[in-house]
């Protein structure tokens, strides 16, 4: 099983019991996993968050089948508790040597021993009816990857949210822009291969903290591959932030999504960082103002101020041949 050069692993005997690695209790770096044609890899990343991460994983026992398995990857946490909880969820645990969600999905879907990789976050709570509605959306062999509804639930602020019920597929090589939010994300395992993966420096955690998964499905549409929203995989959000904290995430949303539009004048597509600067940003922040929506209106600034930062940075490094970062 290739798991990547950040993991911290421990070479077990392929077919004996799975040990606990010293030092970390409650992890399976590398077990006995049978792989299977059919079923669902669900991978859950998480740094420092054992409380959330317990809650997600008690819903996502309630939809995982016997055809599918379960993948936590341990994003290089202070607190070896998290390692525990999800061992004890039954979970194949494997620790990241450095933090990063893009980085940390890398290691969840290369250890995959399933066709589907279905993602979603440390606090969220799929449907009981997850996993089969993901596989369910896969019945076309085209298709690489597909995002879900995302509700919000909690008292906390209103993000990263698709409540849509309108499907909507995205043709091979067209710009999947807003189609759905990697909390509710499913690749076909070949599909996220045939681009190297999503790109380390993307995501909450590495250098540019955010739009692993927009920059990852954007390079598979371009590799050939057609994407979808479908509305039945349903996962919901658990609103836990304040006001401030979302206003402090809404600008590392715009980091990194200024950083992958960077990309696009690269690849081909240089309308994506006016997109995510104005369209997403100061446009919009200037609409929400109009209407009087204050909170609204310093979300999008923040975002927009973000871009342009993201992308400031995001100039300096070059790209290897899949679209990744290189550093």
């Amino acid at each position: 099983m290739a798991i990547g050069e950040d993991a911290e692993v421990v070479v077990e005997e392929p077919d004996g019991p799975v040990s606990q690695p010293p030092g970390r209790p409650g992890t399976d770096d590398q077990g006995p996993h049978p792989s299977n044609s059919s079923g669902v890899t669900v991978v859950i990343c998480s740094r420092d968050r054992v409380e959330l991460l317990r809650g997600a994983l008690l819903a996502v026992a309630g939809a995982l089948r016997a055809q599918d398995e379960l993948v936590v990857v341990d994003s290089a946490s202070v607190d070896a508790g998290l390692g525990v909880v999800a061992a004890e969820a039954g979970a194949h645990v494997i620790r990241a040597a450095a933090p990063g969600l893009g980085r940390a999905r890398n290691l969840g879907w290369r250890a995959a021993n399933r066709p589907l990789v279905a993602f979603t976050d440390d606090d969220c709570a799929p449907a009981p009816d997850w996993a089969a509605a993901v596989e369910g959306a896969f019945a076309a062999t085209d298709v690489g990857y597909v995002f879900g509804r995302v509700l919000a639930e909690g008292p906390g602020e209103r993000l990263s949210t698709k409540a849509s019920t309108a499907p909507r597929r995205i043709d091979a090589g067209a710009d999947p822009r807003g189609l759905g939010h990697g909390a509710n994300l499913a690749c076909r395992r070949s599909a996220i291969e045939s681009i190297g993966g999503f790109d380390d420096e993307l995501g909450a955690g590495a250098r540019f903290p955010a739009a692993e998964d927009s920059d990852a499905t954007w390079r598979m549409s371009r590799a050939g591959w057609v994407g979808l929203f479908d509305p039945a995989p349903v996962v919901w959000h658990r609103g836990w932030r304040d006001r401030r904290d979302a206003l402090r995430v809404m600008y590392r949303y715009g980091v990194g999504a200024g950083a992958a539009a960077t990309k696009g004048a690269a690849l081909g597509d240089p309308a994506r960082l006016r997109h995510e600067v104005w369209d997403e940003g100061f446009a919009m922040a200037a609409r929400h103002l109009r209407a009087r929506y204050e909170f609204g209106a310093a979300a999008a600034a923040l975002r927009g101020a973000g871009a342009v930062i993201g992308a400031t940075r995001a100039r300096r490094l070059h790209l290897d041949d899949t679209g990744r970062f290189v550093t």
